[in-house]
Order: structure tokens, then sequence, then C-alpha cells
């Protein structure tokens, strides 16, 4: 019996993922992957000796604790990963220069909050309880043992003893860091409180996880995560083309059923390949609007697309610094007395920095990385910059980045003279490494969770095609999109009458 023949788009995380599960239940895969690596957004890169690593921050599932780490443990040997749990999530440099440490620690942030506001005793423990409530619940548990599309009634049954939680996370889901700040009565509380992620659920999620030491950064870089993923497709048997990116999915109409079939891929070169089944891992945009030429568009999908209700995308300086910043946290948040306005017209009440001090790949020794962080969904900016003034674009990015570096400079003082690499990404660059949709680093805003349609993952009228990742899986994140893949392998076993295997 022949096996079915399945053809991926894209070798990010959703397209791997894909990859090994098929391959695990009898199919032959190939991936057709536009980039010369593995891992789309998952990546780091050298220069000058410097890994740079604008990617993970944190991977849900680290820990043996957590449901997702026997997941990842089917297609990667969690063993032979190294995981760095920091003890603080961020320091937050307030406006005054005083340091506000949000440590991963429940207990521990709690007792160094009320110690610093004892007036804001009873708001301070309403939140941290709040958290342990989302612990109790154990969210995570059900979507990592069943996806929803497998759920009978049972198991909706089974999910009105969640209904608290999710009461709990629509109430936060709605309160904005600014919202829940104004509770607080004393101004230093208030004023790193105020700084928090939007909405506050965001932040308490985080706080969820890392106080139980179950979303550590993977030493070595994101890059070396995915190509750990590379490594066990290939072993698996399936087979990846580097630098052929997709220019059409083939179709082929039924003129008695009015349905179209999805029959193949043509390269950017011209070649052309076959398959049974057509997955695309690739940009929704890009699938949807490029290579299916706009024909099977849903009204939900059309809706979504001309929103735009993007997650941001960034403007990334790395810095190489001639210097040990070991005293200073790995994550840091600088309030600013006026906002930073990035030249696309975006304004910024704060500066985010990452020092990988925590990893000795990241830099030579006595050295280290930074990276500074600013959010814009002003894509069309840098675009348009990038093709009508390539100059004036490199010009534009030192002038921002010597102007960061002078901003964080007066809080961290050891770095403006100590400066050996500087590299630069706008939204424009990750556009071009990834064709992620408007420079988007995780599809749909996150704030669309609760409120978001469900994204189609079939098209109708169009039959042997399918998509994964962050465009059909709104909330993104790393485990959400390897997820996808792994779910959608499960349907198209369950529709070939096959049992869903984790192994081979």
């Amino acid at each position: 019996m022949c096996k079915k023949k399945v053809i991926i788009i894209g070798a990010g995380l959703a397209g791997l993922s894909t990859g090994c599960y098929l391959q695990m239940n009898g199919f032959d895969t190939e991936i057709f992957e536009a980039h010369n690596q593995p891992g789309g957004c998952i990546t780091s890169w050298k220069r000058k000796n410097y890994l740079i690593d604008g990617s993970i921050h944190g991977l849900v599932g680290s820990s043996p604790s957590h449901p997702m780490y026997k997941i990842w443990n089917e297609i990667v040997d969690m063993n032979e990963l190294q995981f760095y749990d920091s003890p603080v999530i961020r320091g937050i440099i307030c406006k005054n220069g005083k340091t506000f440490f949000e440590y991963s620690n429940l207990d521990k942030l709690q007792e160094y909050m009320e110690e610093i506001s004892p007036e804001d005793k009873k708001v301070i423990g309403n939140f941290i309880n709040a958290i342990r409530k989302l612990q109790k619940y154990k969210m995570f548990d059900m979507i990592a043992k069943k996806p929803m599309e497998f759920f009978r009634f049972i198991d909706y049954l089974k999910m009105l003893k969640l209904l608290p939680a999710l009461s709990l996370m629509k109430k936060w889901q709605k309160t904005t860091a600014h919202e829940f700040s104004s509770k607080f009565k004393n101004p230093f509380l208030k004023e790193a409180v105020g700084s928090f992620d939007d909405p506050i659920l965001f932040e308490m999620l985080v706080l969820s996880e890392m106080d139980q030491k179950r979303s550590g950064y993977p030493l070595g870089g994101s890059l070396n995560f995915s190509k750990k993923i590379e490594e066990r497709y290939l072993e698996l048997g399936g087979i990846i083309h580097y630098n052929s990116r997709v220019s059409k999915i083939n179709t082929q109409s039924d003129p008695e059923t009015h349905v179209d079939k999805a029959i193949g891929i043509t390269l950017e070169s011209g070649v052309q390949y076959t398959a049974d089944l057509i997955i695309s891992a690739a940009d929704g945009y890009t699938t949807l609007f490029n290579m299916l030429q706009g024909k099977y568009l849903t009204k939900n999908l059309r809706k979504l697309y001309d929103e735009k209700d993007l997650n941001t995308s960034r403007f990334l300086a790395f810095i190489g610094i001639n210097k040990t910043l070991n005293n200073f946290p790995a994550h840091m948040r600088i309030n600013l007395e006026k906002p930073y306005e990035l030249a696309d017209g975006s304004k910024h009440k704060h500066l985010d920095i990452r020092l990988f001090h925590i990893d000795p790949s990241s830099a030579p020794e006595g050295k280290t990385l930074m990276e500074i962080s600013l959010k814009t969904k002003n894509f069309d900016f840098w675009s348009d910059l990038r093709k009508k003034d390539r100059k004036g674009y490199r010009e534009l990015k030192n002038k921002i980045c010597n102007e960061l570096i002078e901003i964080v400079s007066h809080r961290i003082d050891a770095i403006k003279n100590s400066i050996d690499m500087v590299d630069i990404s706008t939204p424009a660059t990750i556009f071009r490494y990834t064709s992620n949709w408007q420079g988007s680093i995780q599809g749909w805003a996150n704030e669309n969770l609760f409120k978001m349609k469900k994204v189609e993952k079939e098209l109708p009228n169009l039959c042997n095609f399918f998509m994964v990742g962050h465009w059909v899986q709104p909330g993104g994140g790393v485990p959400m999109v390897f997820l996808s893949g792994r779910t959608l392998v499960q349907i198209i076993c369950k529709r070939a009458k096959k049992p869903f295997k984790t192994h081979k």
C-alpha cells in the first residue's frame, strides 16, 4: 500500500512539528523552506562572536511538572537541553532611578511588595491569590491531553470545572496595567505596576509559570532548539528543501462536484512538485492571497485580514558590550521621563532590555550581549523606507540605535564606551527573513484570545489543503504553534482511520 505524500510549506516550528508527527504516523513528507535554515521566528544568528537571539524568552513546558514537557519529549530529548529559571522576571527602573524587582517566586514577590507598601497589602494579596488560583486550575492540562476538535459532550462537562478560571481570566484580561496600578497608594508601586504588560492577565500567566519554574530560557539560543526538532524530523525520514520559496499552491477543479483540490506547489524557480496533501505552515497572508490568489477566502478570513488586528512587530538593537554586567537582572524595563518617539511615529513610555549574561554561548568570555526592544505596528514606514532609500534606512537605524544607547547609559553607565558590536533589526528585517505579514512576530494580537472567532484550518471548496501555525492559532507563542501541528496530524489520522502515534 502506497504511503500518502504530503508537502509542507515552511520549516518553522509549526511545519517541523507537523512533519515529525506525520512521519511518525506513516506519511511521506517533504518541507519546502524559503530560508537556508529551520526555525522561522525561532532563530539566532552570529555577529562578531556574539550569538544574537531575539526569540524565545521562556519555553513553557521546560520542567517535567508541566504537561507540555511530555509533549516536547515526543520530539526532543529534553534532557539534552539546559534551561535557566530567572529569579527575577524583570527589574523595572522607575523614573527616580529606583529599581522594582519583579521576583518570579510569588511568596518572595508578595513579601517584597508588602514590605515596600504595607498600606497596599490587600491589593497585593488579591493579585497574588488570583495567580495562585490560575495555577490551581491547571488550564494547560486539558489542552495538552486532547485538542478541542476531538471534544465530546463529556469533555465539555469536564470543562465546567474550569469556568471559575475562565471567569477570572476574562476579568483580568479586561484590566490594563494602568487601571490596576490606580488601586495602589504607594507612588513607587503605582509606577512599577503601571509598567507591567497589558492586559494584566498576561503578566499573571507569566508569573504563574515562572513561580513554578516551568518556563525557562533554553541555553544555547532559539536556533539550537529549532535545530533539535529539525534533527528529529530528518531522523524520522523527512526531507527539507532549503532556499526553496513557494510561489503558488497548485489546484485542480472537479467539474462534477465544483470543489477544487490542492495537488502540488510551484517554486519561484518554476519547479513543480505534487502531493496528496498540501499543508501551509507559512505566513497566513502570503498563503491565502499570494499562493492561493485569494480564491478561497471565507467571510471571517476576509474580515480578519481587512482589520489587521495583529501582534506587534519590533525594532531591535543588539549591543555587544566589552564588560560583564552580572549585577543587573537579565530582563529590565526602563521607564522614561518623557516618551521616546520612534521615527515611525510610535511612542514609547519605556524601553525593554535583555541581558544575556545568563547564557555563556551568547558572548565571548568577559563580554555581554544586550538587546533593546521597542514594539511597533508601523510596518509600512520601515518597508517603504528600505525599498526607496536603502542608505537613508541604514542611517536611520544607526541614529535610533545611538539614541537608545544614550538613554540606557544613563541607567547602566558601564555600557557607553564599551561597545564592540551593533546589530539592528526592524519590522522590515523580520518580514524579510520570515515573510510574516506586517512583520508581526506572533500573528494575531494576543488581546483577541477571548473574542476572536475560530480561524479556519481548512478552506471551503478546496480539499486536501490545511494551514497550521500562529495564523490559525490565536494567542501564538511557541507551545501553541507547536501544538497546532500536532493537532492537525491527529485530525488527518482520524480521517484516515489510523491510530495517532507519538513515536516511531
